[in-house]
């Protein structure tokens, strides 16, 4: 039994106790805002809200500043500050959470739902679940204009463990789908992504900034910015191992990783061969693998928007028995350090490429590879080694 529902019977939306009571009402195809936090309030830590299924449109009354000095100010409709609860939407019929028209502009910050403690130096929570969701950004009635940073359908920040976020489905985002953030609070630890679909997402479709032990699991991402975005921060030479796995990803969308240590992807099919401006498997500083993995890229664009990988900076990469296709296969600029076990690889530009307009110390490993179009392309300062 749920402690709190959210239920439309005929032309009315309720908030009620298991008990009964009412917490609040409002006529069906209203604002819905206020409804839903009263509903998240009155749920006891621990507890658990259910919203059955229909359309719930929210405008975003609520202001919180994410700095503690007060400043990057967001707006939001469906607060849930300091909780540990549990949030489940409806398993028989869609349960749909809207963004009301024009409620975001170049200057004012919005996220649909926004999870996180109240500010300043206090943990969030310890446990939280959020399911069987769907966010409907409605981003063709939102201000245009280049998103900022955590603005979108879900943000959530502070340092904080066990969050558990499935079977949701990120829609027509002005921003990203999902985005599990710290605000630079700290780490989000031992969270899972699962079963989780992102589409039409002007930023990220599922983004994990600065998370530790956690997980994305048979998730997919299309036309989105980003597909995935495995992000850590600039100590990650001093940080030591994040431990962010993702498996069974199927996206059309770039996927990347930015100074994490130790991530592994599995099982991932990216094709990037639609996309308007992809650099394909993107991997900043840091190191991880990925295996078992299709990377793909439009063979026809001439430059890295058509490489089906980009490993830069001071990256460290191991690809194992992947099938990778672009106008660059394995791409290794900067410092980076890329190795190929048991790939297939067709690139027209080159299989093996370290070209860059800036300087490169870079270095590629081919152990039984294989190989299609042009084998190489290298630059003076790199090195390519074949096994």
């Amino acid at each position: 039994m749920y402690d709190v529902y959210v239920a439309q019977l005929l032309n009315t939306i309720y908030a009620v106790r298991s008990n009964g009571r009412v917490i609040a009402k409002v006529p069906k195809g209203s604002d819905c805002s206020r409804l839903l936090k009263a509903a998240v309030d009155a749920v006891p830590n621990g507890g658990s809200l259910n919203i059955r299924g229909g359309t719930y449109v929210i405008k975003t009354p609520y202001a919180l500043a994410l700095n503690p000095d007060g400043t990057n100010m967001f707006f939001t409709g469906f607060p849930v500050i300091g909780k540990d609860i549990h949030i489940y939407g409806s398993t028989t019929s869609p349960t749909i959470i809207q963004l009301a028209p024009w409620q975001r502009t170049s200057s004012r910050h919005v996220t649909m739902m926004l999870i996180r403690n109240k500010g300043g130096p206090s943990l969030g929570y310890n446990s939280f679940t959020l399911s069987d969701i769907t966010f409907d950004g409605n981003r063709s009635q939102q201000w245009t204009g280049i998103p900022h940073d955590g603005e979108g359908a879900v943000l959530v920040g502070s340092s904080r463990k066990n969050g558990v976020f499935k079977n949701l489905r990120f829609i027509n985002s002005h921003g990203d789908g999902l985005y599990l953030g710290n605000n630079g609070s700290g780490p989000g630890v031992n969270e899972r992504v699962e079963n989780c679909y992102a589409q039409n997402c002007a930023a990220e479709g599922i983004m994990l900034d600065t998370n530790k032990n956690s997980s994305v699991n048979n998730c997919q991402a299309y036309g989105c910015r980003v597909g995935l975005f495995l992000n850590g921060n600039d100590d990650w030479q001093t940080r030591g191992s994040d431990n962010v796995t993702a498996t069974n990803i199927k996206t059309d969308s770039q996927i990347t990783c930015w100074q994490v240590n130790d991530f592994t992807l599995d099982h991932i099919e990216m094709d990037c061969s639609k996309a308007a401006s992809s650099y394909g498997f993107v991997v900043r500083d840091g190191n991880g693998v990925i295996r078992n993995s299709t990377l793909k890229s439009d063979p026809n664009k001439a430059s890295s928007f058509g490489g089906a990988t980009y490993f830069y900076e001071q990256a460290r990469v191991l690809l194992e028995k992947c099938t990778i296709a672009g106008h660059f296969g394995v791409h290794a600029i900067g410092k980076s350090h890329a190795e190929a076990i048991a790939c297939q690889i067709s690139a027209p530009g080159g299989c093996y490429c370290t070209t860059d307009p800036a300087p490169v110390s870079s270095t590629i490993i081919a152990r039984g590879c294989t190989w299609t179009g042009k084998k190489s392309d290298l630059k003076d300062g790199s090195s390519f080694v074949e096994c």
